[in-house]
């Protein structure tokens, strides 16, 4: 194998490869990148056997071939060379990284070691839609910090991805608290799937500002552009009817400014700690007074204006469910529900129906 690539390019493809590459894996070949140099340009791949990502890039090749390269040597060593091309010639069982100034020569791996990946159906227009990748980078970002990845119960470690009439709904929840986000989208069949948490984590920092195809089959899911297929294998089970949480009856509401409630909540939270998190919220007429008590740290109030005309509830939350929950809100103010203080409260951004927060108060 030989070939000429550029080294600012290569540095973007290796730090991606480095979101997917196994800190600790657990047979030593996954701990490699597959390295496959064709005519039209060198591919990479690597893989966690749960994820899999690979990246296609341009570049001169004088002589094709493939290789299995130490993930984490490479990925270091490129990351300190300067900027320029680079030379990459196989010889004896070294990959030789060289130019006019600089030689190093990497061990390789036995490519047959590598697994054996399944090839992802992306044609078959029956399991597979159009969605740009911003869309679904939003959706993460508004479900993602609902999911506790080490729950007990393997439906709770990832998302619903649910899409029904060219709607596509993501649903994430621990349990104590639930983000619920919907986007348009061309898929016109019926899908439920659940999206691992790993997936969710690391593709943003993957795929940005692009179409994707998203192909799904029995136990997989696939996300390709025109340099880039991920491929996720699906969690098992059944995930509960999220509808059943839904605050329902005679609702009381509260309107209230995104960004004083985040700055208040934001201050009195300093004063929380492990065993001491409960934070007061008592609903008056237009008026919001936050309480928190910690006996090791001290206690703290706030008051803020509020359109609220209700009769006086005081409801207790995590503050920290609360901040989560609006660093994802843009819109200027957000809309909080409720029928009794001690059921769960729905909070949405203001004029936007599409986004839903579901959160558990905690009871006296």
């Amino acid at each position: 194998m030989e070939l000429i690539i550029e080294r600012k390019e290569l540095s973007g493809i290796i730090e991606k490869m480095g979101k997917v590459l196994p800190l600790k894996p657990p047979i030593v070949s996954l701990g490699g990148i597959l390295m496959e140099a064709k005519k039209e340009g060198v591919s990479f791949t690597t893989t966690d056997l749960q994820l899999t990502l690979k990246i296609f890039m341009e570049g001169s090749v004088k002589e094709k071939g493939s290789i299995l390269i130490p993930g984490k040597n490479f990925i270091s060593l490129i990351k300190e060379l300067p900027e320029s091309s680079i030379k990459m010639i196989t010889k004896d069982n070294y990959l030789i990284i060289e130019n006019k100034n600089f030689q190093y020569k990497l061990l390789t791996m036995s490519i047959e070691d590598f697994p054996k990946l399944p090839e992802q159906d992306i044609s078959s227009e029956a399991n597979s839609f159009v969605l740009s990748s911003e869309d679904f980078v939003d959706m993460i970002k508004k479900t993602c910090y609902c999911i506790n990845p080490q729950e007990a119960r393997v439906y709770f470690r990832g998302a619903l991805f649910n899409s029904d009439t060219r709607i596509l709904t993501m649903v994430g929840t621990d349990t104590r608290r639930m983000g619920l986000i919907k986007k348009e989208t061309s898929n016109k069949n019926l899908l439920k799937i659940l999206l691992p948490y790993k997936l969710l984590e690391v593709f943003p920092y993957l795929v940005k500002d692009e179409k994707m195809k998203v192909a799904v089959s029995k136990n997989q899911i696939s996300f390709s552009t025109d340099r880039i297929l991920l491929t996720s294998q699906l969690l098992e089970g059944e995930f509960p009817n999220y509808n059943t949480v839904f605050p329902s009856g005679k609702l009381n509401y509260a309107k209230i400014n995104t960004k004083e409630l985040f700055s208040s909540l934001s201050r009195i939270n300093l004063l929380s700690s492990l065993n001491f998190n409960s934070l007061y919220m008592h609903f008056r007429q237009n008026l919001l007074v936050l309480n928190l008590e910690s006996p090791d740290i001290g206690l703290g109030e706030e008051k803020i204006k509020i359109e609220y005309s209700g009769p006086d509830v005081t409801m207790i939350f995590n503050p920290v469910y609360l901040i989560d929950f609006l660093k994802t809100v843009e819109e200027e103010n957000i809309r909080l529900s409720f029928t009794e203080p001690t059921k769960p409260a729905q909070i949405a951004p203001e004029g936007n129906e599409n986004y839903v927060y579901i959160v558990m108060p905690i009871k006296p």
